[in-house]
């Protein structure tokens, strides 16, 4: 687990939706009370929160919904985080 700034870690989290691979992403604030969790498998995104809210969906890669909800619950999740922990997994 690496500590990246923010603006990195949304260019990651692009990466993930562009690409059709299986992979997870896990993000967790400095204190690791929250997190937020994207895992892609076989052409579904499943988005995972904790912290403000815990719930976990599933969307379809080819919606614009799916980023829609990423970006919003990245916001939620990491209202004023400046520094973030990455774990990604590929494969």
């Amino acid at each position: 687990m690496r500590e990246i700034p923010i603006k990195q870690a949304r260019a990651i989290l692009k990466q993930v939706l562009k690409g059709r691979a299986n992979q997870r992403v896990v993000l967790f604030t400095k204190k690791k009370d929250r997190s937020l969790t994207v895992a892609i498998q076989d052409g579904e995104l499943t988005l995972t929160e904790q912290g403000y809210i815990n719930d976990t969906c599933v969307y379809r890669l080819g919606d614009g919904q799916a980023k829609h909800e990423l970006t919003s619950a990245f916001k939620r999740e990491f209202p004023r985080s400046h520094q973030l922990y990455v774990s990604q997994v590929k494969g």
